[in-house]
């Protein structure tokens, strides 16, 4: 809590970056004013809550849906017994809000600035293409049709569409279409030890792109216990925001036969496969989708994880 008597202007440039939500207890107005100068995107700002002092009107001002300012905005009102002001068109009209479902399914947004003709198709009663091969917990709505796709493109076309998959080879005929990647890819990487920063990337790059799959799906890197201070991975993880995660040996050994194995590796580290089995356990015993590639002092392979989405 910031209590403040002077100079509002000076706190809220101090901190706006600092914090995923504020509540301002004061007109509307001011807080526009205020946060103006700091606003850079929706993907990043803050959510901003705006009420005034005895609770009655709860505003949802910034990043409703994906800072949640629309749900903490709700959550305060119950709280104060007050409303909660709510514009977003998609919650007025009670249709699907693909930033929404983002968030709440961890994907990230390959072009963001298709989002406002998906919401607008839906908002005036017309229908989309969810083109994805992942699978749903839930049946779609009526407005939303789910398009199964394999390898390759698919017939069916609607001006609107959303792809969901972490494919890069998908070819989706679609006048407007959102590309949500799902962040559920695990990279498994076994190195020498001295393997640079550099030399990790390009070799990571170039496996990526000839697997067709897309970067902004990885959710961790995976290594084993030996590599947990190895410079050049670490900085690589650092470069790519990733978490290292570290998989003791002690839990491969048990599994190892089941991956490709190397007398070269088990010499050198005890085990027989890293890269593997490393992905796969990071995955939570997800689906090895992208066997042992090998590069010049470096193994990747590549897991999936086997998960549901709702909508």
């Amino acid at each position: 809590m910031y209590p403040f008597k002077t100079d509002l202007a000076a706190l809220v440039k101090d901190i706006f970056s600092s914090y995923d939500a504020f509540v301002f207890i004061m007109a509307c107005g001011i807080v526009v004013r205020t946060i103006a100068p700091y606003l850079k995107s929706k993907t990043t700002d803050p959510a901003v809550i705006v009420m005034d002092e005895q609770g009655k009107h709860v505003i949802s001002l910034l990043s409703g849906h994906i800072g949640g300012a629309n749900v903490l905005a709700r959550e305060i009102a119950g709280i104060t017994g007050g409303t909660p002001v709510i514009t977003t068109a998609t919650d007025v009209n009670g249709v699907v809000s693909f930033d929404v479902f983002a968030v709440n399914n961890n994907c990230v947004f390959e072009n963001i600035t298709s989002l406002k003709h998906i919401s607008s198709q839906l908002v005036n009663g017309g229908k989309v293409g969810l083109y994805t091969d992942c699978s749903f917990k839930n049946t779609t709505p009526e407005n939303i049709v789910h398009i199964p796709v394999c390898d390759g493109g698919v017939q069916e076309k609607y001006e609107c569409g959303v792809l969901l998959s972490n494919r890069t080879d998908i070819n989706i005929e679609a006048e407007k279409l959102l590309v949500l990647r799902p962040r559920n890819l695990v990279l498994g990487i076994g190195c020498r030890r001295g393997t640079t920063r550099e030399q990790i990337q390009s070799a990571f790059l170039d496996f990526m792109k000839n697997n067709n799959r897309s970067i902004l799906s990885l959710r961790c890197i995976a290594s084993i216990d030996l590599k947990k201070d190895e410079k050049g991975l670490l900085e690589f993880c650092s470069e790519y925001g990733m978490e290292l995660k570290i998989i003791p040996r002690s839990y491969i050994q048990s599994i190892e036969e089941n991956f490709t194995c190397s007398g070269f590796v088990k010499e050198k580290t005890g085990i027989a496969s890293v890269a593997e089995p490393c992905a796969v356990l990071a995955s939570y015993n997800g689906r090895l989708i992208c066997r042992k590639t090998v590069y010049k002092g470096i193994t990747l392979a590549l897991s999936e994880e086997e998960k549901e989405y709702y909508i």
